[in-house]
């Protein structure tokens, strides 16, 4: 179409004609992701919480292990594999239910935009999954679940096996 119509008219796709729209919900996009993240942190007090009650817990098994010839090392290596797994497990439950959200909302509208009908132009929020998004969400889980296991593990097994 741009070149029949030629240098005199402006040919634009439905994106050119809405750049600052389009802008804006990226803008938006990566507000909710900083603003999870920042949630998802202060979760992961939980994290660290559970982890160093089952540390302290765990204090008679660290001298059983020590007796069977465990060295201190691998026993920190065994809390920070205890520790990365629930934090695994934890991201790959969690991403299968926002999942199950968004295709919940996909099919059946469960939030709607308004209470009277033709109000707007589509009747429930509209949600989008993307590969990209639920990956940089995977790595974000592991990389702040990981970290938060990291603290009490290495706390601990200072405490602990000193």
């Amino acid at each position: 179409i741009k070149q029949i119509a030629g240098d005199k008219y402006q040919v634009m796709d439905r994106y050119e004609q809405q750049d600052e729209t389009f802008r804006i919900m990226k803008i938006e996009k990566l507000i909710a992701y900083i603003f999870l993240t920042s949630i998802l942190m202060v979760a992961c007090f939980n994290i660290i919480g559970s982890l160093s009650m089952l540390i302290i817990d765990k204090e008679d098994d660290v001298v059983t292990l020590r007796n069977l010839g465990a060295t201190d090392r691998q026993i920190t290596q065994i809390f920070l594999f205890e520790g990365r797994i629930i934090s695994a497990i934890g991201a790959v439950i969690g991403i299968i239910i926002g999942l199950l959200l968004c295709w919940l909302q996909q099919t059946f509208g469960l939030i709607s935009l308004g209470s009277s009908e033709g109000a707007f132009v589509i009747n429930a929020y509209p949600v989008s999954v993307h590969p990209w998004d639920i990956i940089i969400i995977f790595i974000t889980l592991l990389a702040v679940g990981f970290l938060s296991v990291w603290y009490p593990v290495h706390y601990f097994s200072k405490r602990l096996l000193a």
